[in-house]
């Protein structure tokens, strides 16, 4: 299972995934850049050094303290989320896209949530994986060179370890969590509704208040776990995901925390095989194809 081989569609949905949401990210990051980003702003070279304390980075920012040349590294790396997203030159993309980021959030690491970890981590799974063999400009640069639209089997250790991160992310929540007496006693969401700096938008009096606290709490834990376990089960993988896209949507509908739920459901599709994708994709061409809309597809029919 972990190190076997199968169809990278995954892996090509997971990289459309990640590379539009990247760019988003560094999209809204280019609003505060002067004050972020700068010498002029908040946080200078000289304190994103001491935050980091002496811990070795990498990142092609160290020391930069001239905005032009970190401007070029945020449309760089925009440009490599582009490539990406796109299939295009994939692997050369996302490996600007994975350093460029991870060298962006060095430079000023008080901006950074744990969807912006993720992003990191998926990152470089989607550079070291095969990520460009399907749905990807290279696949059709390659068929229109060769006429040859074949899929090969790829190796698919880099999806186990998309679908393991995220499992990890949801345990070591849990696991932190239940050290803490108020998501043991049932109280925790409470907390984190006082926390006004986040509002979005408002919600009923009744869900600040017991028994609803209690219910949002613990239930919070169990889709939680259900995310790190049976999430892998599947004839309980559905209900699962449906319950994580549920408390995300939630959390995104109440706080504002920056592309948070949807890098935690975009990550989602790393739980389902390869197959299973194509599966989809070729059942809604053949739903587009019975309506008659369109001419005639000219996409290359995805074969092994």
């Amino acid at each position: 299972w972990m190190f076997g081989y199968g169809t990278p569609e995954t892996i090509a949905i997971v990289r459309i995934l990640f590379g539009t949401l990247i760019f988003i990210n560094l999209l809204m990051l280019m609003n505060v850049f002067e004050a972020f980003f700068t010498e002029k702003g908040f946080v200078p070279v000289a304190f994103a050094e001491r935050w980091a304390d002496g811990v070795p980075r990498l990142t092609v920012l160290a020391g930069v303290t001239d905005s032009r040349i970190t401007l070029a590294v945020f449309i760089i790396t925009m440009l490599g989320c582009v490539g990406t997203a796109l299939g295009l030159f994939t692997r050369v993309s996302s490996a600007i896209m994975w350093l460029g980021l991870t060298s962006i959030h060095h430079r000023t690491p008080d901006l950074l949530h744990s969807g912006d970890t993720l992003m990191r981590a998926f990152a470089l799974y989607i550079m070291v994986a095969p990520s460009g063999a399907v749905y990807s400009l290279d696949w059709l640069r390659k068929f229109k060179r060769t006429g040859d639209a074949t899929v090969p089997e790829v190796s698919l250790w880099p999806h186990r370890l998309m679908a393991i991160q995220v499992a990890i992310v949801y345990f070591t929540t849990v696991w932190h969590k239940w050290g803490g007496s108020t998501w043991r006693d049932g109280t925790a969401t409470w907390y984190t509704s006082q926390l006004h700096e986040f509002d979005r938008f408002p919600v009923p009096a009744f869900v600040d208040q017991q028994p609803f606290v209690a219910i949002l709490t613990y239930g919070t834990l169990i889709v939680e776990i259900m995310l790190a376990t049976t999430v892998f089960y599947k004839p309980l993988r559905k209900i699962s995901l449906l319950l994580g896209i549920g408390l995300h949507l939630g959390i995104e509908y109440r706080f504002n925390i920056p592309l948070f739920a949807f890098l935690m459901i975009a990550s989602y599709a790393s739980f389902y095989e390869g197959f299973e994708w194509r599966a989809w994709v070729n059942k809604w061409k053949a739903k587009r194809q019975a309506k008659g809309q369109g001419q005639e597809s000219h996409e290359p029919a995805i074969s092994t």
